[in-house]
């Protein structure tokens, strides 16, 4: 799937539909009593930089989503029956949560409280006017202070219908996201026949939750993990390779590039030569970022957080939640070829993933000293994020169905990079800050992760140093 923030979207003009819950259910929601399972330390993060974004007048848009196209003209009554029992399926979609002054509470609906009906809201001569109408509506529909924390609607056609869902982040991830397609297809297909949903069983986020909070309750300040990210904190952050043009603690809209990198067949190349050298895909990624960081800003060590996935049981595999951490690498880049770079960042790559147990959040409760300094880096070291979604449930159809990932706006200081293999390409997306300078240097870095890639894809190896191969950004 394509990942695309909502600016960049422009939908196909056509009858807008949009799956509102009565008012009924909206006052038992309400009404809902408290659930014993605490919010993760992600999503008690996240509610508190909602709150405190909103008292400072910058409200973010902290949701994220997905949109497909189906066949003909939908049956907008059948989609609604399938988005409710789509919710159904994932438990913590059916949570919300109140601010009880020191914390936050969950509250949870009752899986037969769950139910959406189709509005029509009329007849939309443009796809701007629909991205318009969604810009001022996603934002406050996937409240998680409130149930639901998901919006959902549809642009009917005659040949063909787009289906839009928008979850706030405290429910979902990127690999959450990728099953939506493939599931909400088949509940919409039981619907219009008459059949059960034959979809298999999965876990629960909220459970997770709760196993979450009593596993790192276990983690003390004398830990081993904590002292290796107390020891990275310490060694703070290094200058980009690309001037972006930002001031210390200012916070920037941001804007986003896309590119593609490599092809299905220069894609299978370099995983081989990552795994004739001992080392994974999300390993030469790193590797690859580590060598343009020398090459375009003299970079002898690369420092970054990468995101890794904390779906650590089968139960998780498929449960809608945020399965993720940030966990930091760091890692030379000062040798001769990409297979001596790639060694340093596979290593660095398992360091970090033994992290994956430890959020910043705990580590910030066990060590306060270190607030400050983790503040920095998470705003300043690039957070890097490699998927394979390959083999995702409906991947090979996600082009003929225009399916792709739908993003909010936001604000940043540094830099997020994302790589995601699909089935016929591998593509880049860096979203950065809205400057002059980071225009230009992100070009200019983008060019180089691509030329690197492949020129290992089709080589086998590179020197590390040709740093002929990629002009260098202009400094301020």
């Amino acid at each position: 799937m394509q990942m695309t923030s909502l600016p960049e979207y422009t939908p196909l003009p056509g009858e807008l539909v949009e799956f509102q819950v009565p008012d009924t259910v909206l006052a038992a929601a309400a009404a809902a009593p408290p659930h014993p399972a605490p919010p993760s330390h992600l999503q008690e993060n996240h509610l508190r930089r909602r709150l405190a974004n909103d008292r400072a007048g910058h409200p973010q848009a902290p949701w994220a989503g997905v949109h497909f196209d189906l066949p003909g003209r939908l049956d907008s009554g059948a989609m609604a029956a399938a988005l409710a029992t789509w919710v159904r399926r994932h438990t913590t979609l059916l949570t919300w949560f109140a601010s009880d002054g020191s914390g936050f509470r969950r509250h949870a609906v009752t899986p037969d409280t769950v139910r959406f009906v189709a509005a029509p809201l009329g007849t939309y001569d443009s796809g701007e006017a629909i991205r318009d109408y969604l810009r001022a509506r996603l934002v406050p529909a996937t409240d998680p202070m409130r149930w639901p924390p998901l919006t959902a609607g549809a642009v009917l056609r005659q040949s063909s219908s787009t289906v839009f869902v928008a979850i706030d982040h405290a429910h979902t991830d990127g690999l959450s996201l990728q099953y939506v397609f493939d599931e909400l297809r088949a509940c919409y297909t039981a619907e219009l026949s008459g059949t059960e949903t034959d979809l298999p069983e999965v876990g629960s986020y909220v459970d997770f939750c709760r196993l979450d909070r009593e596993r790192t309750a276990l983690v003390t300040a004398s830990a081993p993990e904590v002292a290796r990210w107390a020891d990275f904190l310490r060694a703070g952050s290094p200058v980009s390779p690309v001037d972006l043009g930002t001031e210390p603690g200012r916070m920037y809209r941001t804007r986003s590039l896309t590119m593609d990198l490599l092809d299905a067949t220069e894609a299978d190349a370099f995983a081989r030569m990552c795994k004739a050298a001992g080392a994974g895909f999300s390993a030469g990624v790193l590797a690859a970022l580590g060598i343009c960081g020398h090459r375009l800003g003299d970079q002898t060590t690369y420092r970054a957080l990468t995101v890794v996935h904390t779906r650590d049981e089968p139960r998780w595999e498929r449960a809608h939640g945020w399965f993720i951490n940030a966990v930091p690498v760091e890692f030379p880049v000062t040798g001769r070829t990409f297979t001596d770079i790639l060694g340093g960042a596979r290593k660095a790559l398992v360091r970090g993933r033994n992290l994956s147990g430890i959020t910043p959040m705990r580590l910030m409760e066990l060590v306060p000293e270190l607030g400050g300094l983790l503040g920095d880096v998470t705003q300043t070291l690039p957070l890097v994020s490699y998927v394979d979604f390959r083999h995702a449930p409906g991947a090979r159809e996600w082009g003929d169905g225009n399916a792709g990932f739908l993003l909010g706006e936001g604000r940043a200081q540094g830099l997020h990079i994302w790589v995601n293999r699909l089935c016929g390409r591998t593509y880049l997306r860096i979203q950065y800050p809205d400057t002059p300078l980071a225009r230009n240097g992100v070009r200019h870095l983008a060019a180089c992760i691509r030329q690197v890639m492949a020129d290992v894809a089709a080589t086998g190896d590179i020197d590390a140093n040709l740093e002929h191969r990629v002009n260098k950004s202009p400094s301020r």
